[in-house]
């Protein structure tokens, strides 16, 4: 493909030179008949001004002019021939007076005929002279057009090289930075043109520049986070290979499989986390029905909830209610809110999943009967590792940043909230409409 620089050129170039060769092919018509008038009012001058008396020896036009092509007849009034310019190359007489165009002699003649003085007067030129005079005379006029179009070309080349000057200085700025160097471009002194442009890939720069930083902020909690549990893990492996008894090695195999839990559902919301850190394509959106979502999310987690004696329950049993987003990521999302209830309410305790549809749309709501979060906590819990000091129970402190992520990429709002029961927690998210509800 052409730069810009080439179409520019091939196109002003091309269009400067076509325009120029139309303009001179009509000069040089316009000029070729100007001369065709000239010629004529010429022919009309010499019968105009011929002598009252002619003789055969009389010498009228100077033989070393052009004009000595001219050829000049006169009769008397009887038809008898007074006088001819060339005898040798005499015309017949065309009577009619005017111009007129005749072949005569193998050639054509342009012809002017009157009556002066009581004779007839015929004055005649050859084409092939007139073509040739009316030619050298419109070539002459063209010859501020050849001379202008080298000027031009040049004119053209300097002006699309400075014009494109701000952009080869836009290159070279991008050019020269390194993947870190993620500041905006300055756009003082560039033309209009290249702003939006220039304001767009400043947009682009910020978006990158905050990506990288959200994933080497990720990347730093992540190994610090890492390095507790396997430091742990090779502890308690120790532990297990110098244990003496049966009950020891037991316990210690028991407490490395606990660890182990605990490690691979870290790497487990870390690799979540890291899938939904940056924005998902929201072409791959469709509709999601949340009464389906929540009762297949129920029935996976529901083995969980019976091994600590907790009743897990789903009010999903009404009409689809659709919502628009990506049906993975809502699943994650609810599977992440139903882990967390589980997680952190005690046995024998009870959480809920309800679907409800409300004035601004429809949502997801997960009430247990834990703890709960204290109200100076609930705005930290949503950041990365983050836990409670109070809480007794084991996790990442990933799952509700997670839930955090896929909200937003929703455009869903959050909101914590105290449980109906007399303890525990109540989360709500609720994404905007339209809600197709049958």
């Amino acid at each position: 493909m052409r730069t810009i620089r080439q179409q520019l050129l091939l196109s002003l170039l091309g269009g400067t030179m076509a325009c120029t060769l139309i303009a001179g092919a009509a000069l040089y018509w316009k000029v070729r008949e100007e001369a065709g008038e000239l010629f004529d009012a010429q022919l009309k001058q010499v019968a105009v001004s011929l002598p009252p008396t002619l003789s055969p020896q009389a010498e009228l036009l100077d033989k070393a002019e052009p004009e000595a092509d001219i050829l000049i007849q006169a009769w008397d009034r009887s038809g008898r021939l007074l006088y001819s310019s060339y005898p040798a190359s005499s015309l017949p007489r065309y009577p009619p007076t005017g111009f007129r165009t005749v072949e005569a002699r193998g050639d054509h003649w342009r012809i002017y005929s009157e009556t002066r003085r009581d004779r007839f007067v015929q004055v005649a030129q050859p084409f092939n002279a007139r073509t040739e005079l009316a030619a050298e005379v419109a070539f002459r006029s063209l010859l501020p057009f050849i001379a202008v179009i080298p000027v031009l070309a040049a004119l053209i080349w300097i002006v699309v090289g400075r014009s494109l000057q701000p952009l080869q200085r836009v290159a070279r700025a991008v050019g020269q930075r390194s993947p870190r160097a993620l500041q905006p471009l300055a756009t003082e002194g560039l033309p209009p043109e290249i702003t939006p442009m220039l304001e767009a890939l400043n947009d682009l720069l910020r978006q990158l520049d905050h990506a990288l930083a959200s994933q080497q902020a990720f990347v730093a909690d992540a190994a610090h986070e890492l390095r507790s549990p396997l430091t742990a893990l090779k502890l308690q492996l120790q532990l297990a290979e110098r244990a003496r008894s049966e009950q020891q090695r037991t316990a210690a195999f028991a407490k490395l499989h606990d660890r182990l839990d605990r490690s691979s559902h870290l790497v487990h919301q870390l690799l979540t986390l890291a899938r939904h850190d940056p924005e998902s394509d929201r072409q791959s959106f469709g509709q999601v029905d949340l009464q389906a979502l929540a009762r297949q999310v129920v029935a996976d987690q529901y083995v969980l909830a019976e091994d600590k004696e907790i009743d897990l329950g789903v009010n999903a049993d009404g009409a689809p209610v659709l919502v628009r987003g990506q049906a993975d990521s809502l699943r994650i999302l609810l599977s992440n809110l139903v882990d967390n209830a589980l997680r952190y309410t005690p046995r024998a305790g009870r959480v809920d999943v309800d679907v409800f549809i409300e004035a601004g749309g429809a949502g997801l709501r997960v009430s247990d009967t834990g703890p709960g979060i204290a109200a100076t906590d609930r705005q930290r819990v949503f950041d990365r590792f983050y836990r409670s000091e109070t809480s007794e129970a084991w996790g990442s402190g990933l799952g509700l940043s997670i839930v955090k992520r896929i909200a937003d990429l929703h455009g869903a709002r959050i909101h914590l909230g105290d449980s109906p029961a007399a303890t525990g927690l109540q989360i709500s998210v609720l994404f905007p409409g339209p809600v197709d509800a049958a």
